[in-house]
């Protein structure tokens, strides 16, 4: 038997063979694709266009097929999420978690199930978050991802984020204690403002929840509330809708500072007290990495109508929630569903390819910096969007102040010169007769 030098293969017979390098670069690119798979099954958003770069011999491959090992991957966690949520029972039987009395269930999301509860010496409302699986076929993986989402939560510490006091075990289910919100939903808010011109009082939307979940009024209720007056809209507050906008960008600005993304901002996780103070709700945990070019990603892909199209792609930082917060107040401003779709396909599309209607022509006497606000934060094209939340939130002082915003609209010059980039773009990208 003939010893091989670098290049070549032994053979019995003593005939060396060279080494065949596309079954080699076969070897690498599944090995690529398995650890990539393995990422986004922990709950990773890897950067496809990272992996072209590192492995340039591999790009065109890995540009074609890890997109659909990403989609494959990511449908088969949204079916597992499915089939848990399938066995979660109709009703609990849980009376109390450590201190906490138990009172009712406040409600469902998307990874988990929220109570009512007191605490026994105090006799302080809480809310209490449960993980509602304990049979998960990798439920470790669950366990990680609620103690880190806890944990994260806890962290951060600013008057527009929901507080965190503590979490741990209960029967094999995992639950945060947190701070309990006697609030509204802003979507109940935009649901009230659309469907009559009549001023929206955030206590009887408060007072009607409690109504519905047969709880006691809001007044009996200890309540870390301190103030005296009472949030009422109008369907052209202006100055009312830049406010509760304002302080979500600071909450934001905040999480973002702290190397933490929300990742699922939307109307239902924005909370709105009696006197308008707005609390920030359920984050779909993301962590930025050290280089700034992404995130590792735990949410599945937030709400898919206040989605950044860039995220769809694979490419999350803090603009895709400066996003999401832009396109939550397009809605609250015209008080119109943006995106409208009859399937979620549909949604996709509409989603990378339609531009939003200016709100102008849906309320005629919107003002023209605050739609200019609006209009720069749910920007399609992430470099026509705010630099930072906190951007976002110096220009909804401005305008509430009254004074000169900093956000600018394109010129005309720049929309044609933008059109005529993306045409040829388009025409670069179809294939020649040749071909």
């Amino acid at each position: 038997m003939n010893e091989s030098n670098g290049d070549s293969e032994p053979m019995l017979e003593g005939f060396p063979v060279p080494v065949d390098s596309g079954l080699q670069a076969r070897d690498n690119l599944e090995v690529l694709l398995s650890q990539f798979a393995d990422e986004v099954r922990g709950g990773a958003m890897p950067s496809i266009e990272d992996y072209a770069v590192r492995y340039p011999h591999l790009a065109k491959d890995i540009r074609d097929l890890f997109p659909l090992v990403f989609s494959l991957e990511r449908w088969k966690n949204d079916k597992e999420v499915e089939c848990l949520r399938r066995n979660v029972p109709e009703e609990f039987d849980v009376k109390s978690f450590g201190d906490y009395q138990v009172t009712r269930e406040l409600g469902r999301g998307g990874m988990g199930v929220v109570f009512h509860a007191v605490h026994t010496r105090s006799r302080r409302p809480v809310a209490v978050k449960l993980l509602p699986w304990r049979y998960a076929a990798d439920m470790s993986r669950w366990r990680e991802r609620f103690h880190r989402e806890a944990t994260t939560i806890a962290a951060l510490r600013h008057k527009n984020i929901v507080q965190v006091f503590s979490f741990g075990q209960h029967e094999g289910y995992y639950y945060y204690v947190m701070q309990y919100v006697d609030g509204v939903g802003l979507d109940q808010i935009i649901e009230r403002l659309r469907k009559s011109s009549r001023p929206c009082q955030v206590a009887d939307l408060i007072a009607r929840n409690h109504s519905e979940s047969q709880a006691k009024p809001a007044s009996s209720l200890v309540s870390d509330d301190s103030s005296h007056g009472e949030l009422v809209l109008m369907r052209d507050s202006w100055r009312g809708f830049a406010r509760l906008g304002e302080q979500v960008a600071l909450a934001l600005s905040h999480a973002h500072q702290n190397d933490v993304l929300h990742n699922d901002v939307k109307p239902s996780n924005l909370l709105v007290k009696l006197n308008g103070q707005v609390i920030v709700t359920d984050f779909g945990i993301g962590k930025m990495d050290d280089d700034e070019t992404g995130v590792q990603d735990d949410a599945q892909v937030g709400t898919l109508r206040y989605t950044a199209p860039e995220r769809l792609s694979g490419k999350v930082n803090p603009k895709c929630d400066v996003y999401a917060l832009g396109i939550t107040l397009y809605e609250l401003v015209t008080q119109v569903t943006p995106f409208e779709a009859i399937n979620r396909a549909d949604l996709l599309d509409r989603i990378q390819r339609e531009t939003l209607r200016p709100p102008i022509q849906i309320v005629p006497d919107i003002p023209y910096p605050l739609e200019t606000i609006v209009l720069k934060a749910c920007a399609k094209d992430p470099l026509e969007r705010y630099e930072s939340a906190i951007d976002l939130a110096d220009d909804l002082r401005r305008f509430i102040n009254g004074e000169r915003i900093h956000a600018t609209r394109p010129t005309l010059l720049q929309r044609a010169l933008k059109w005529y980039k993306s045409r040829s773009s388009i025409r670069s990208q179809r294939p020649t007769d040749n071909s």
